[in-house]
């Protein structure tokens, strides 16, 4: 790699993970750390003035979110997010405007090395729980995507029967509130379970306090 290829920026207001940073990249004789900045403000000021191959940026900023500049420093250069917190919705924003990667920051030593040679690279770089619970949320959202469209499909009136055992109620308040029998009310309950795929009243309670109706 060639100088500036190897130069390297953090944005994070927080000294002892800046002085970590720069202790770690004194140890790696191929990454340098040129610019160190503990806010947005000056940021781009200070990329203008010593241009670097990857800035490692925080989420939670003084002046702002880290989210928010992602996508005009990906012009001109990649970015890393670190951060203390790896909500997936979180993870994903970042990905989505432009980062090439997400990495927290109890990340051990070799892993963010590790991380910022891929996202130097041009590779997707994950720390490995933060892929992981990206993955998980991925499929979280492919259950929910399927249970709303299976809540979707009943009729006007199993959805009011739904909604009701949501909140608890027994087949002899939903009987009531919806003026039918105790039996009509069992018999949709049931059609409902197999139609929506769950094992019982309480599991579709969950499912529909998890996920929603899909409105």
């Amino acid at each position: 790699m060639s100088d500036v290829e190897t130069k390297l920026a953090i944005c994070d207001d927080h000294p002892i993970v800046r002085s970590g940073i720069r202790a770690l990249l004194d140890r790696t004789p191929d990454l340098r750390l040129v610019v160190e900045i503990e806010s947005l403000a000056g940021l781009a000021s200070a990329l203008d003035a010593e241009p670097v191959a990857l800035v490692l940026l925080d989420v939670d900023l003084p002046d702002g979110s880290g989210l928010d500049v992602i996508e005009a420093l990906a012009t001109r250069t990649k970015v890393l997010v670190l951060s203390a917190l790896a909500e997936p919705r979180t993870v994903r924003k970042a990905l989505e405007r432009g980062a090439v990667g997400y990495v927290r920051k109890d990340a051990s030593p070799d892993e963010l090395v590790r991380s910022i040679r891929r996202a130097l690279a041009g590779q997707t770089a994950l720390s490995a729980d933060v892929a992981m619970t990206l993955a998980d949320s991925m499929r979280g959202d492919s259950e929910a995507t399927r249970f709303r469209e299976k809540i979707a499909a009943l009729s006007s009136r199993q959805r009011e029967v739904v909604e009701l055992v949501a909140e608890g109620r027994s087949n002899r308040d939903i009987a009531k509130a919806l003026f039918l029998s105790e039996g009509t009310v069992k018999n949709y309950v049931s059609h409902i379970l197999d139609a929506v795929g769950v094992a019982d009243r309480t599991r579709l309670a969950v499912m529909v306090s998890k996920h929603g109706f899909g409105r």
